[in-house]
């Protein structure tokens, strides 16, 4: 299974957790519309030398500062910043 952030109608992020085989999610607008989210993954070096990767499905571009962010306050809170 795999935690993934998900950005969808300019409401605050939330954390869904997907099969490993998932790639993508399904949400809906408040009309019903459906949108089908690709699940993309997101890597954050550090500076140690290793690195995080996050996955993220979002109906929105977004700006890595905004992902890595959204990553700290979910995982990092919870103590579970997922290391590659």
């Amino acid at each position: 299974m795999k935690k993934v952030i998900v950005f969808f109608n300019a409401e605050p992020c939330k954390v869904i957790t997907v099969s490993e085989g998932a790639t993508t999610i399904r949400e809906a607008y408040p009309n019903g519309e459906e949108a089908q989210l690709r699940i993309m993954s997101a890597g954050f070096p550090s500076l140690t030398g290793d690195h995080a990767v996050v996955y993220v499905a979002s109906d929105r571009e977004l700006m890595p500062r905004e992902i890595l962010d959204a990553a700290k306050k979910i995982f990092v809170v919870a103590g579970d910043f997922p290391a590659a």
